[in-house]
């Protein structure tokens, strides 16, 4: 009788080393699959932020570049009014009174 209960343990303890094993596979094959799912969705994702990055890229670029001018303008109005100050200086040297 001891034999048996010994024998009958032992195959429990294997059959259930074995579905421990078998399940293990399937979690990592399940694994395996959930992984690439979300790499592809992932890839597809960057994808799409790199397009939408370079939808923007235009109107920003349009827009600093118009700012730009606009400065170098503002600049160059600034610098034309400087030299015609000092060229027709129009307000008189103050003077004190005694």
């Amino acid at each position: 009788m001891g034999r048996i209960t010994v024998v009958a343990v032992a195959t429990w303890c294997l059959i259930g080393t074995g579905s421990l094993a078998l399940a293990d596979e399937a979690l990592k094959s399940e694994t395996g699959h959930i992984k690439g799912n979300l790499k592809t969705e992932t890839d597809a994702m960057k994808g799409d932020l790199k397009e939408h990055k370079k939808e923007m890229k235009g109107p920003i670029t349009e827009y600093r570049e118009k700012m730009k001018a606009q400065r170098h303008e503002m600049m160059e109005n600034m610098k034309a009014h400087r030299q015609a100050d000092k060229a027709n200086p129009t307000t008189p040297a103050p003077t004190t009174a005694h």
